[in-house]
This record gives structure tokens, C-alpha cells and sequence, in this order.
């Protein structure tokens, strides 16, 4: 398939920016610098679907454009090996970066999204860490691997985590978490919080509301909520400070 990018700039100089992220993908060579540039035209909603990469993704008050700055890793690449677009679909922006099934391990790519606060974000991610800040309308995640921040997230977070750390701090609105594997810690949240954890260390701090908890494996370390719920623990030792129902 060809390398389909509606918008875009090939680049021809360093990014401005510092590198976001150490390179522990291997010796995978820069390959191709691109920029993908959409107008924000009555735009409501941002899917984004990738591959192997880094992600991040930022919301910046002011700005009016979804801007994408993608760097494509990978030795004897050709636009025929991955596809890299971002394209309108109704009031949708739809972001692909993947390659076809004839790479190898080591190619990737990295990428780093700017985008107006406002609009609705949803990830699908197949490997690599990933960063998201200042959206908010929401975000919904869906993981396969790789660690994940998220900070200043207002609205509805649903994230299914296959495996990975993460950690979430300044939420403003309801977390569900649905995690297979790593430590999941969450810090100051306005509003509930559900887990539902197959293995690995719970941490949750000042959070206002509910904080219900089904786990399979590990450690639940809740330190100030409005109430606490236990569904299952399957192993783990369970410390509870400052549950206000308890201080009642």
C-alpha cells in the first residue's frame, strides 16, 4: 500500500524540539521526518491508531490545527512499508501510522501530537510508551504495551492496559482501568476510580470520590479517598490511610 499522508511536510532539518524519549527500541537508523498538518474545520473528535512507536500527545490552548511531527525509524525502508496519514472523516481527524506486515522488529515510529484541549481523544496503541497531556474532553485508551503518563486529563478516562506501568496524576473526572500487568499509581483525581487489575502494585492518592478495586496480584496501597471497595484480592497486602467513610 502507499505511504497515504493527506497533509504533510517532509522535513529536512532536526526537529527544534529535545528528544522525548531514550532510544531502547535497538539500532533501527532515522529513516524519514514528516509533518502532518489538519485544520481544525468542525472537527469534534481525534482517532488515532498506531503502531510501534512513542506517543505523545499534548493539548494546546490557542491552537486551532492538529499538528503530528513523525519520525520514521527502520533500515531500507520505502514509502511502500508503512502507511502515515491524517485525514477528515466526517467530524473526525483520523491519525494511522503503521507499518505492513514485512518489517522487522526494530522499525517504528515516533510520535509527537499537538491538538486543541477540546476535543474528544480516542488511542489505539499496539507498543511503546505513551504521554498524554492537557486534554480536556476525555480520553479513551486502549494499550497493548509500553508504559503510560497521563497528566492534566479532564473528563472521562477508560483505559484498557495490557501491560506496562501507569501512571496518572491531575484527572478531573471518572478513571475505569482495566490492567493486565505493571504498577498502576493515580494522584490527585476529582472523581471516582475503578480498577480492575490482574497483576502488579496498586498506589492511589487523594482521590474524592469511590475507589473500587478487583485484583488478582499485588500490593493496594490507598492513601485519601471518600470510600474504598474491595471486590477481590487475590494476594497482596492492602494498606488503607485517610478513607473519609472511615473518619466519619
Amino acid at each position: 500500500m502507499k505511504n497515504i499522508i493527506s497533509v504533510c511536510v517532509v522535513l529536512s532539518i532536526a526537529f527544534l524540539s529535545q528528544e522525548l524519549f531514550a532510544d531502547g527500541w535497538g539500532s533501527a537508523k532515522l529513516n524519514n521526518k514528516v509533518q502532518l498538518v489538519l485544520a481544525d474545520d468542525a472537527i469534534v473528535q481525534v482517532n488515532i491508531d498506531v503502531g510501534a512507536g512513542d506517543l505523545v500527545i499534548i493539548g494546546k490552548e490557542g491552537q486551532s490545527e492538529i499538528v503530528v511531527i513523525a519520525k520514521v525509524y527502520g533500515d531500507e525502508l520505502s514509502d511502500d512499508n508503512y502507511v502515515l496519514s491524517l485525514e477528515k472523516e466526517g467530524d473526525k481527524a483520523v491519525l494511522i501510522a503503521q507499518f505492513n506486515d514485512h518489517t522487522h522488529n526494530n522499525e517504528r515510529i515516533d510520535l509527537e501530537v499537538t491538538m486543541p484541549p477540546s476535543l474528544v481523544l480516542l488511542v489505539n496503541d499496539r507498543s511503546g510508551d505513551i504521554i498524554i497531556e492537557s486534554v480536556d474532553n476525555g480520553l479513551t485508551l486502549n494499550d497493548r504495551s509500553g508504559d503510560i503518563e497521563l497528566h492534566n486529563i479532564t473528563g472521562l478516562v477508560k483505559i484498557e492496559d495490557r501491560s506496562g506501568d501507569l501512571e496518572g496524576k491531575d484527572l478531573r473526572g471518572d478513571v475505569f482501568i482495566n490492567d493486565r500487568s505493571g504498577e498502576i499509581q493515580l494522584k490527585d483525581v476529582i472523581g471516582d476510580v475503578s480498577i480492575d487489575d490482574s497483576s502488579g502494585d496498586i498506589r492511589a492518592k487523594n482521590i474524592s470520590g469511590l475507589v473500587t478495586v478487583a485484583d488478582s496480584s499485588g500490593d493496594i496501597n490507598i492513601n485519601g479517598a471518600a470510600d474504598f471497595k474491595l471486590i477481590n484480592d487475590g494476594s497482596g497486602d492492602v494498606s488503607l490511610r485517610n478513607i473519609k467513610r472511615d473518619m466519619k
